[in-house]
């Protein structure tokens, strides 16, 4: 019966592998669908997902797994094609010049950068990604619901669920919000620290209201479904963690590596920013020849260089990068959602060091798989301890890899949604 289930989702970001924890959880949870028979399209609301550059090549990933459709664009192949002005396009052809130069010269470009106490352009509030549907959004979104005819219509972040409302859905197609993170409780943290953020302010009541257009909520860890039932207790609220499977290691350890891996979001700068200028001049001073390797987007965003840290940026193929660390770092101030950095860490067998808000929703790890601290000088200590203590890593790596086997199967994970899904398309 699963081979006939037409599962649509609606987003405003593309996918690609190793860019952020959203994609890494949603790619995840497509490959699943579709191994179970699920037919997908995935369509794009974004007309620019190359920035101002006119067109995007689509990621073979995700063309594996969906159909993929995208707001004013021409698809011709695995190409999105769609035209921009003379300007835009100079612009954005120098872009891949810069990302190709090396990480010297990155770094002496950081430093050179305003080094007022700023956030990072792209954290001002010139262009919220998590502002209500334009008009050509949904227009756009009912086209191909009348096109593809799901069964199973799943919006991306509660702030696209008003998509749900649409006429030119089926009467028994379900509807489903994958929610990622519970959004108010982001920009309370956000304002009692004093942080910018590139999102909007949320208020419980409009979380609340736009969680109520699905059937069905999707929660990455346990504390948010539980909140998520008592705010929409009408609705089914489905916990589904990100899946995993161990990783073999293709490199050996390097003595003192520690590793860090984000996206280029306001929880990985603040988070990453803090440990470089509070936790790693404690660290240095432990232990004068530990390193730290930082992978993802979020590098862009850093500014000043700092001693034995190397800013890698994005990284096609982590392993390695996992396989060398002896410590996966997580020094997060704020966020609810499940920390995928920290589930990808155990699933390379590696032992951590998180903040309590890193281990959000997986309060069982700590101790066990992950060590917590939220002070400096906390931080540091354990990570230093971890460093120099091979016992106690070890037997923090066997954790892990016990953990993922027992708890994270794809399975075990996802296959509570398909069985709701089959239930409900039986009893239409």
């Amino acid at each position: 019966m699963s081979k006939f289930v037409k599962v649509q989702i609606v987003s405003r970001n593309i996918l690609a592998e190793n860019t952020s924890g959203n994609a890494t959880y949603l790619l995840d949870f497509m490959r699943y669908l579709q191994q179970v028979g699920c037919e997908i399209e995935y369509v794009l609301l974004d007309s620019s997902p190359n920035g101002k550059f006119p067109w995007y090549i689509i990621p073979s990933t995700l063309l594996a797994l969906a159909q993929v459709s995208a707001k004013n664009n021409l698809r011709i192949g695995r190409v999105l094609v769609r035209f921009n002005s003379f300007s835009d396009l100079l612009i954005e052809t120098l872009r891949p010049a810069y990302d190709r130069l090396p990480t010297s010269l990155k770094n002496i470009y950081r430093s050179r950068r305003d080094q007022r106490q700023e956030p990072p352009k792209y954290l001002k509030n010139s262009q919220l990604w998590d502002v209500p549907l334009t008009p050509d959004e949904v227009a756009f979104a009912n086209s191909r619901f009348v096109k593809f005819k799901p069964d199973v219509a799943i919006a991306n972040y509660a702030f696209l669920g008003s998509v749900l409302d649409s006429s030119f859905l089926d009467k028994t197609a379900l509807k489903v919000i994958l929610t990622h993170d519970v959004r108010h409780q982001r920009s309370a943290e956000l304002k009692e620290l004093g942080l910018v953020s590139f999102e909007s302010d949320w208020s419980r009541e409009r979380e609340t209201q736009d969680l109520s257009k699905a059937q069905v909520l999707l929660a990455i860890q346990e504390e948010d479904a539980h909140l998520f039932q008592e705010m929409v207790p009408q609705s089914e609220v489905i916990c589904l963690p990100l899946s995993v499977e161990s990783h073999s290691h293709t490199v050996k350890q390097v003595p003192g590596r520690c590793l860090f891996v984000g996206s280029a979001t306001d929880h990985n700068y603040y988070g990453l920013k803090w440990f470089l200028e509070n936790v790693w001049p404690l660290l240095i001073q432990f232990i004068p020849d530990v390193s730290l390797h930082v992978c993802g987007t979020v590098c862009n965003f850093i500014q000043g260089t700092f001693p034995n840290v190397r800013f890698l940026g994005r990284v096609e193929d982590l392993q390695p990068e996992y396989s060398a660390a002896e410590v996966c770092l997580v020094p997060l101030l704020f966020g609810s959602g499940l920390k995928i950095k920290l589930v990808e860490a155990m699933s390379y067998s590696r032992a951590c060091v998180s903040t309590s808000v890193g281990v959000q929703g997986l309060r069982e790890i700590a101790g066990k798989t992950t060590l917590v601290a939220d002070t400096p000088e906390d931080f540091a200590a354990a990570v230093h301890m971890l460093l120099t203590n091979l016992d106690k890593r070890q037997w923090m790596e066997a954790q892990a890899y016990e953990y993922v086997k027992e708890k994270l199967s794809p399975q075990a994970v996802y296959q509570p949604f398909m069985n709701y899904v089959h239930q409900h398309l039986h009893s239409c």
